[in-house]
């Protein structure tokens, strides 16, 4: 992989073939939370390789195991965690959680995985070894755009606002604020 690795040359490849896909009862589970950290390892490799013009492992590693359409899975069920359990979550008023650290990191899983796929989808070979689900990434990215459209006709992400704020309502500004990023980044996807 060059000079500039964040992983040894067969790490790269273990962490791709694990790759799969979780149903939203499984988000934050001990086997989702180990494939965040992979997925965060293989995006920061991917990157590095990717600033330093010295090949994309990475990617080619994503279109020979056919790990693509898993990226693509693995983004629209945290899209859907994230508008169909995060919102009930919030609205529990007897859910007070002493760390809301787990969820936010369901909450930043999404940036994890759109910014791989920003960073390895400017190949055609990245393109073709999505299938099917291309088409379910151009709906989602879709879904995003028309966010930051109505976004723009309220105004600016909201601001930081009262230091008195609850873990989770501060957890909500945070989702918010990520929101908007995720939006920014399926814009150039």
């Amino acid at each position: 992989m060059g000079d500039l690795e964040l992983l040894l040359p067969g790490e790269a490849d273990v962490l791709v073939r694990g790759l799969r896909s979780f149903q939203l009862r499984d988000m934050g589970s001990r086997g989702w939370n180990q494939q965040h950290e992979n997925l965060e390892k293989l995006n920061m490799q991917a990157i590095l390789d990717a600033t330093a013009s010295q090949g994309e492992p990475i990617q080619e590693l994503l279109v020979t195991h056919g790990k693509i359409p898993t990226l693509v899975e693995e983004l629209i069920a945290v899209e859907m965690w994230k508008q169909k359990v995060f919102p009930v979550l919030c609205k529990l008023e007897d859910f007070k959680p002493q760390n809301t650290f787990p969820i936010y990191m369901v909450l930043h899983h999404e940036a994890s995985i759109i910014n791989l796929l920003e960073t390895v989808f400017f190949h055609k070979e990245v393109c073709e070894s999505a299938e099917d689900t291309v088409l379910d990434l151009v709906d989602y990215c879709h879904r995003k755009l028309t966010l930051l459209v109505a976004q723009s006709g309220r105004g600016a992400p909201p601001e930081e606002e009262s230091q008195y704020s609850s873990p989770m309502q501060e957890l909500q500004k945070q989702a918010e604020l990520m929101e908007f990023e995720i939006a920014l980044k399926a814009l150039f996807l």
